[in-house]
């Protein structure tokens, strides 16, 4: 066989492996877990966090981009964009549980420095 044959069968192998591995398609429950992620995200107050927030907004941007790229055929690439999705959805939700836990701690600390200023008062 010669060295250029042996080439032109590499490369033909090659386009064959390429086009095979593009032919993937979107993973609907990776997609349905990234949704149920970012609506978990939006009901625990992601929208009251500003790093939350971004968390979430990147969340709904993977998603749009992976359905962009399965529509268009690469799906194996729409695939990692969801769990990227998720797990930027996982963030934004743990983002928003610590803030309202935080902001819960805020208020009880504003109250008891104010019950016991009051208790504290000369009368």
């Amino acid at each position: 066989m010669s060295y250029q044959r042996f080439f032109g069968l590499g490369w033909a192998a090659l386009a064959l492996v390429t086009s095979a591995c593009g032919s993937v398609p979107l993973n609907k429950a990776k997609l349905n877990a990234a949704q149920t992620a970012m609506h978990e995200a939006e009901t625990l107050g992601a929208a009251s966090d500003p790093q939350a927030k971004q968390h979430l907004q990147q969340a709904h941007d993977q998603v749009a981009r992976a359905q962009r790229l399965a529509k268009d055929g690469d799906g194996e690439e729409a695939n990692l964009y969801l769990d990227r999705a998720k797990a930027d959805a996982d963030l934004a939700a743990q983002q928003a549980t610590t803030y309202a836990e935080a902001e819960k701690a805020r208020q009880a600390w504003a109250k008891s420095k104010t019950t016991a200023a009051g208790g504290l008062a000369p009368q």
